[in-house]
């Protein structure tokens, strides 16, 4: 492929990044988020947090971990769940909010205790300023998150920093990776070329609406952080900010970031504009490259589902070793499931059901989702790629990858003349 022909796979391809992503820089995932404020709960001196709200959190993975199973189970052994931060999160904040919604599986008797924890919380000798659900996720992404998010290694963003200098030097066109992640990974591995806007013009919010003006930036990276960052806060006044450079007596919320998945705040800036980014761009690209992210939040889902439906010269690639561990994809021979081709593993036509059936189960859960019966259930075993690499693995292979991309649209552009 001629790097003309890059270019053009490039302006239709979008990047979308889950926690998958930044794990070999030394982030954790969202399942060893959880292990690690279990290990916290468990602490009896040193800990940030206070012997109630250890309590607390206990009773909160009691009641994850009851349901994972109680999902596995139905699944008759199709699936293996695993608890996550962001069902922590999201459970945190239904007991939080229980008077309007009671959160399943904590009801009958589970709920006095609940109330007994906010009883001791309220009759602890240091004084509180919030309460102890607000208190326990106020710690989480003040503190926790800074630890989760330690950057130990970048060398493996290496490849991608080749790839750009290689193929796109010639050209204006910009790599557009959205993102649900809050660390700054890609930000510090491009940090000396100043080649990641992530919409902050002198460390303040203006979004990307003028990013076609290279008075904004010369970026070649285009990041879209749809949870926020470690590095935002909001002003007061209502400005979004980095956070480094501001005092803390004029930050309202710092770091301004959306904690797990569930309910999202997507009609407050610039969360509203970033989602809105994404619908555009998924109406606009004709690829979607998603990488590191296991389909747990149906919100996201409905978007990529939805476009994927209305086009069907649309498509997908998975790129996510973790999928198969939770599928019975794991335990089949990897010729029978998996064919190569331009030296990539990929998953077999006639094995996709298993993906397709999947994703279902995660869409019409209602843990995920307050109505998911709303929930887009089915996508078309032709409408993705499933690739079973990690994300180190992927940048290695990504020229391989457009490679295999082009040949898949040529392909498809053929299948669609002869049902014309």
């Amino acid at each position: 492929m001629m790097k003309n022909d890059f270019t053009y796979i490039l302006k239709e391809t979008l990047f979308f990044t889950g926690a998958g992503f930044s794990k070999p820089a030394g982030c954790k995932l969202s399942s060893e988020m959880l292990e690690d404020i279990e290990k916290r709960s468990q602490l009896d001196r040193d800990s940030i947090f206070t012997k109630v709200e250890r309590k607390t959190i206990k009773f909160i993975l009691s009641c994850l971990e009851y349901h994972a199973s109680w999902r596995s189970l139905e699944s008759d052994g199709k699936y293996n769940y695993v608890p996550n931060i962001e069902e922590f999160a999201l459970l945190l904040r239904r007991i939080k909010n229980r008077e309007n919604l009671l959160p399943y599986p904590v009801t009958g008797n589970w709920s006095d205790k609940i109330t007994l924890l906010e009883q001791e919380f309220n009759n602890e000798s240091v004084s509180h300023e919030l309460d102890l659900y607000s208190s326990i996720e106020s710690k989480i992404k003040t503190k926790c998150y800074n630890d989760w998010l330690q950057i130990s290694n970048l060398d493996f963003i290496q490849p991608l920093r080749t790839f750009i200098n290689d193929n796109m030097s010639q050209t204006t066109e910009k790599l557009d990776f959205f993102t649900l992640n809050n660390d700054l990974v890609l930000e510090e591995a491009f940090k000396d070329e100043n080649a990641v806007y992530t919409g902050f013009v002198s460390n303040k919010w203006v979004g990307f609406d003028n990013i076609q003006d290279n008075s904004y930036t010369n970026s070649r990276i285009n990041y879209y952080k749809l949870h926020g960052s470690l590095d935002w806060a909001r002003m007061y006044d209502g400005t979004i900010v980095k956070s480094g450079n501001n005092s803390d007596e004029n930050i309202e919320i710092k770091p301004f970031l959306i904690f797990g998945h569930g309910v999202k705040i997507y009609t407050v800036e610039p969360f509203f504009n970033l989602l809105e980014e994404f619908r555009k761009s998924l109406i606009k690209k004709n690829y979607f490259i998603v990488v590191g992210y296991s389909f747990f939040d149906p919100h996201i889902n409905n978007l990529f589902f939805n476009e994927l439906s209305l086009h069907q010269e649309k498509i997908m690639f998975i790129i996510n070793p973790k999928i198969t561990e939770n599928i019975s994809v794991k335990n089949k021979d990897t010729g029978e499931y998996f064919e190569e081709r331009e030296s990539i593993k990929i998953l077999k036509k006639e094995k996709k059901s298993e993906i397709v059936n999947y994703l279902e189960n995660i869409q019409k859960n209602p843990f995920y989702s307050e109505n998911s019966e709303f929930n887009i259930k089915k996508i078309s075993s032709d409408s993705f790629e499933y690739i079973p690499l990690k994300s180190d693995e992927f940048l290695s292979n990504l020229k391989s990858i457009l490679v295999l991309i082009g040949k898949i649209k040529n392909e498809r552009v053929e299948q669609i003349k002869i049902f014309e």
